[in-house]
């Protein structure tokens, strides 16, 4: 029986989440671009969009912030898409996993591309959001695959469908006038899957703990070793006792002695 990419989702009132804060993020970037669009150096891209050359290494990781105004309708499709999925998988990897895996996930494909950049020469399209989108896409599929999602809500596609045309995606955006970039922007996608399997040794997927969990278990020591740390006072206080009782005893026996 195939359900559909939304079926179990909670319902009720809206909580923030990691993926909703990640979203509004890259959302707060784009309109900041927007801003300053008609500067001639516009610091959202000069500081965050793929340096080519490779001067601002740190834009492999913020590449996703950065998307053109004249792209608005796009850019928003993707933003929803993101959202979407991601939230899905934040309930297996929970808020520090999810946000870890989106930014590993950019950073593999910033270097893949990079690297087949380097062997083969530049492609016409630097790596953009949709790179770790269409990962994050690629990943809820392997996730769930035998459900099904309605391809601009109309046509059902399976997700084993789906995942290969995650796959393209990327390799043709990527690749555009150079195919070979493409395929090494592309290194995520295997990765993601080896991660999903539980092939990477010593790595287990949706084994990172939440930060609610990591202060649960804090509070939960804490309580543990004042119990433990109360246990031992009243285990000396008896001993104590125990001591006098004894002494007490003792002087006792011996007022009788000089007694007799």
């Amino acid at each position: 029986m195939r359900k559909t990419w939304n079926e179990g989702r909670p319902s009720g009132a809206f909580k923030p989440t990691a993926t909703f804060y990640l979203v509004g993020a890259i959302v707060a970037c784009f309109l900041g671009g927007w801003v300053f669009s008609g500067q001639d150096n516009n610091p959202f891209f000069e500081y965050l969009a793929y340096s080519r050359d490779m001067s601002q290494p740190w834009t492999l990781l913020t590449y996703p912030f950065t998307a053109q105004i004249e792209h608005v309708i796009w850019f928003a499709l993707v933003c929803w898409i993101l959202y979407q999925f991601l939230s899905d998988l934040e309930r297996r990897l929970e808020a520090v996993g999810v946000i870890a895996f989106f930014f590993v996930m950019t950073l593999l494909g910033g270097l893949g591309y990079t690297l087949g950049a380097a062997i083969f020469g530049q492609s016409m399209f630097p790596p953009s959001l949709n790179l770790p989108t269409e990962v994050v896409v690629f990943t809820w599929c392997l996730l769930n695959p035998s459900a099904q999602i309605k391809l601009m809500f109309v046509l059902p596609v399976p997700t084993r469908v789906l995942m290969w045309l995650c796959v393209a995606g990327i390799v043709i955006e990527n690749g555009w006038s150079n195919p070979p970039v493409g395929f090494f922007a592309a290194l995520p996608i295997p990765l993601a899957w080896l991660y999903v399997t539980n092939r990477v040794p010593g790595l287990k997927f949706g084994a990172v703990a939440s930060v609610g969990e990591v202060k649960a278990k804090r509070k939960n020591d804490q309580e543990f070793r004042d119990f433990m740390g109360k246990v031992k006072e009243r285990e000396k206080d008896r001993e104590e006792k125990e001591r006098l009782r004894k002494l007490f005893e003792s002087s006792l026996s011996d007022d009788d002695d000089k007694k007799d």
